[in-house]
Formats: structure tokens, sequence, C-alpha cells
């Protein structure tokens, strides 16, 4: 148990501290993840939080980047993962470094350590990170790995918490993160999103401690948009006390098999809109840009529970054609093909009358 004396608190006046050199704390994934920092990714089931808490871990210890974040130099990572068949992680480690840009992968080999529950005999006692009385002997097990960064994969099943939704129980976990911060060891920690998929599960006293909090949401056109990708989701920063790039905000991002390869991508919001909007009309089932912005998934309307307007539809055509994404001939085209095949069904049909 965690000893309460107060007798080796140190304290240091406002002169003191105002002149002490301070050595700047480095980054392990520029620009939201420093030393000694820590941050929270949630996300419901199956949404892509481990492909992508996987990715961060390869980038930190392969000094490469994803998504526009990028690791200065390659650091070591202790990756703690509480429910997946070592065989999984593997085969999932495997096809992930190929996606990871720049990315050191010798280095990378030595760099990242796994410790999973299943790859230990059942009779060997695995740590529980909801238990206090257990906490030295955590942070002994993590230092001993020397790792700058530490990734808890996922929250629900390394931590024992009677009531996720109690203060008290969650304090446990937040006093831990806390102690790995003053060792000077960053933290992130994977968790489960809540019913409504809109908030991280449990009690909110868990985001006191973290610099970022990253929401994973499901992205309800993929099935429509994107049927080739392995994993899409939005990405929500809920919060963020550093100072923001546009990196830092909210995407959709896609980690899409092409050719057997994976790849990370990501799109702003205005992007997201201007692609679906191409690859609705490239189904060639339209006969007007009405229909096609009236067709768009529900998110990407300007106003939650309205169509979108005409004139609104007609912008974001101007400005897919003015980035490029698809020609103003093109779509063109693709409605008047549309249109000529309506009516050549209707010809069809009276004819058969």
């Amino acid at each position: 148990m965690t000893s309460t004396s107060t007798t080796a608190l140190r304290t240091v006046s406002l002169g003191a501290l105002l002149d002490t050199p301070m050595t700047p704390r480095q980054w392990l994934l520029a620009p939201w993840l420093r030393e000694q920092e820590s941050a929270l990714i949630w996300a419901a089931p199956g949404v892509g939080k481990t492909m992508l808490t996987l990715s961060l871990a390869l980038a930190i210890a392969g000094g490469g980047s994803l998504l526009g974040w990028r690791s200065p130099a390659p650091r070591r990572v202790l990756f703690i993962d509480g429910e997946m068949p070592l065989d999984d992680l593997q085969g999932r480690l495997a096809s992930l470094a190929g996606a990871i840009e720049d990315i050191d992968l010798d280095v990378a080999r030595n760099n990242l350590t796994i410790l999973a529950r299943h790859h230990q005999a059942p009779s060997a006692p695995f740590p529980d990170f909801g238990n206090e009385d257990q906490q030295d002997a955590i942070i002994d097990l993590i230092r001993r790995h020397d790792p700058a960064v530490v990734v808890l994969d996922n929250l629900s099943t390394l931590a024992t918490l009677d009531d996720e939704n109690g203060a008290a129980e969650t304090q446990r976990v937040v006093r831990l993160l806390a102690r790995l911060k003053q060792a000077r060891i960053a933290v992130i920690v994977v968790h489960h999103s809540g019913k409504n998929g809109r908030a991280f599960r449990g009690s909110s006293m868990l985001a006191t401690t973290f610099e970022a909090i990253i929401g994973l949401t499901r992205d309800p056109g993929v099935d429509a948009l994107d049927p080739t990708g392995s994993a899409r989701f939005n990405i929500e920063w809920t919060k963020f006390r550093g100072r923001r790039d546009p990196s830092i905000g909210d995407r959709s991002v896609i980690l899409k098999d092409a050719d057997g390869v994976l790849r990370w991508s990501a799109e702003t919001p205005q992007d997201e809109t201007l692609n679906a909007l191409a690859a609705l009309v490239r189904t060639g089932r339209f006969k007007t840009q009405a229909e096609v912005g009236e067709a768009l998934p529900e998110h990407l309307w300007p106003t939650e529970g309205k169509l979108p307007s005409a004139g609104w539809i007609s912008g974001r055509f101007r400005m897919a054609h003015a980035k490029g994404i698809i020609t103003k001939k093109e779509v063109d085209d693709l409605l008047a093909a549309a249109r000529e095949a309506d009516e050549a069904a209707e010809i069809d049909l009276h004819d058969d009358i």
C-alpha cells in the first residue's frame, strides 16, 4: 500500500522555480503527446481503437508518422494488452507496420515490448490497474522496461472497478496515472464508449488527468461510400490542452487495404463531404445534383434532421470541381447517363404494355 507520509514532500519558492533551468520535455508524437503526458482514446467495440493505438505504438517505437502526427525519434514503448490473443496481435502489428510512414522497423522491433494477458500461463497473476494495493508493483513492473510511454489497452479489461461510474473507484486509476506521470512516463489509455457512443464510459472523474481525450465514432456512411476500408471512423478531440494545428481537429479517418498494403488517410469534414458527393455520383444511380446531395449520409448534412438545400448542394459541387475531386464534365456526363438510362427503362416499360 502506498505510504501517506508527507515528510518527504518537496516545495520550491517562486524565485527558485523561476531561476531553475528546465529541460524541455520531448515530443513522443508531435503535436499532441510529450514526455510525462497522458491521453485517453475511447470508442465503441469494433470501431478501430486498437488498430489506431497499435499504429501509434509502432510510430513512436520506430520514429515514424501517421495522420500528420510525427515521432521525432524512436522511443521505447510498453504495450499492455488485456484481451487479444498473441497471434492476433502478431497479425495486426505485421500488417500495420507497413502503414507507418518513415518507420525504422528494425529499431521498432527492439523498442516495442508487448505485455499481453493471453501470453501468460493461466496460473500467472496479471496486474490489476484498479487495485490500489498493486500500484507499487505495477509501477516497478513498468519502470523495469524503461518505456517513454505505456499503452493500456483497454481499461475495462485491465482494471477491476465494481462501479465504473463511481468517482471514488475511478480515482484509484487516476492516482495510478498521476504516479506514472511523476515517474516521467507518458500513458495512452484505451477505453470503451458509453451506451450512447458519444462519450467514454464511466465517471467523468477519469478525464481529470489527461492532456488529450480523443473519441473515435463510427462513420454511418462507411458501407455506402467506402466498402473497401478495413476501418473507418471519425476522430473527435473532446479535450486538448496544447496548441492546435490542422492535425488536431475533427477528421474522418480511413485505414484502407490497397492491394494487400494498409494505408492510413484522413479527411477534414469538408473534404469528407466533397468526396462523398463524388463517390455517390460515380455510382451512376442519380439523375440530378439534388438527388446526390439528398443521398448524403445524414451526419454530413449542414443542418441535422433537415435535407440540404439545392443551393448548398450546388455550392459543394463547385468546391469539389475547384479542388479537383471530380470535374464538372464527369458530373454532367454521369448525371446525363443516369437520366438516359431511366428514359430507356420507361420506353421499354411502355413497349411491354
